[in-house]
């Protein structure tokens, strides 16, 4: 595979990208478990022309797919919080981001005033076990001053609605902070992530969220048989339509699987 996608991308100029991208995608196809079973199923069913059309999806957005910052997800490509600030450092190389999570006891506080975005983050103990309360994305250059927040609650809610939960229970502040960067551009800079945008929400239901509690949500996502999902719902039946629809929708994964 790997050779067969070197040759299909044999016109990008950048070579290098494109062979780091071949060795990830050979990585992905092979790569195991502890139990010897594939760690990325749905990597079998993904052949060499479509592996290099999406490399190319992604350079027209003007960055490339390295298999560190934007990668291969069996929802489809996904990008994280470093690479929507390159994106924004390409247009606005001035820019002066912050991108940061507030943990329980920290104290924020925030004043705008003439279009000045002024704040204070006090980090009251940097050594005590994460608990995070919010977010905040502050982008300053020449369009302007640009104050987001999120909550805990808003944070879950953009969880909620991503079509699987494994990269929130392994990668959570990371998550935390792309999730508060992309509702910054998405509101103050859509002109430049319009492309990102709509391939990254690929990976997200935002048409049909779900009122489901995140514990359930996680545990279907790590069920990996379509009998062990049979067990769980009937020890969990009665939770709720949206229960009914998330088991279904696993269901139809693991079949296809």
């Amino acid at each position: 595979m790997k050779e067969e996608i070197i040759e299909l991308l044999s016109d990008v100029d950048e070579k290098e990208k494109v062979e780091q991208y071949a060795s990830y995608c050979e990585r992905l196809q092979k790569e195991k478990k502890k139990d010897g079973t594939l760690k990325n199923p749905f990597m079998q069913y993904k052949k060499a022309p479509e592996l290099a059309g999406l490399f190319k999806r992604v350079a027209d957005t003007g960055l490339w797919l390295d298999g560190v910052h934007i990668t291969l997800q069996s929802t489809g490509i996904t990008y994280d919080y470093v690479a929507y600030k390159n994106k924004m450092l390409l247009a606005y190389p001035e820019s002066k981001l912050d991108i940061s999570v507030v943990n329980d006891g920290d104290k924020f506080a925030v004043e705008k005033a003439d279009g000045k975005v002024n704040y204070t983050h006090e980090i009251t103990n940097p050594f005590a076990k994460e608990n995070i309360i919010g977010a905040y994305a502050v982008i300053k250059n020449k369009r302007g001053e640009f104050l987001t927040t999120l909550s805990k609650e808003d944070l879950e809610k953009h969880r909620k609605v991503a079509k699987t939960d494994y990269i929130w229970r392994a990668w959570y502040k990371e998550m935390v902070l792309k999730t508060v960067i992309k509702k910054a551009v998405k509101v103050h800079f859509d002109d430049i992530y319009e492309k990102i945008e709509g391939i990254d929400n690929e990976n997200y239901d935002l048409e049909n969220p779900l009122d489901l509690d995140i514990q359930y949500k996680s545990e279907i996502d790590e069920i990996d048989t379509v009998d062990e999902l049979q067990t769980y719902y009937l020890a969990h039946k009665g939770k709720g339509k949206d229960f009914d629809k998330y088991v279904t929708k696993r269901k139809q994964e693991l079949e296809k699987a």
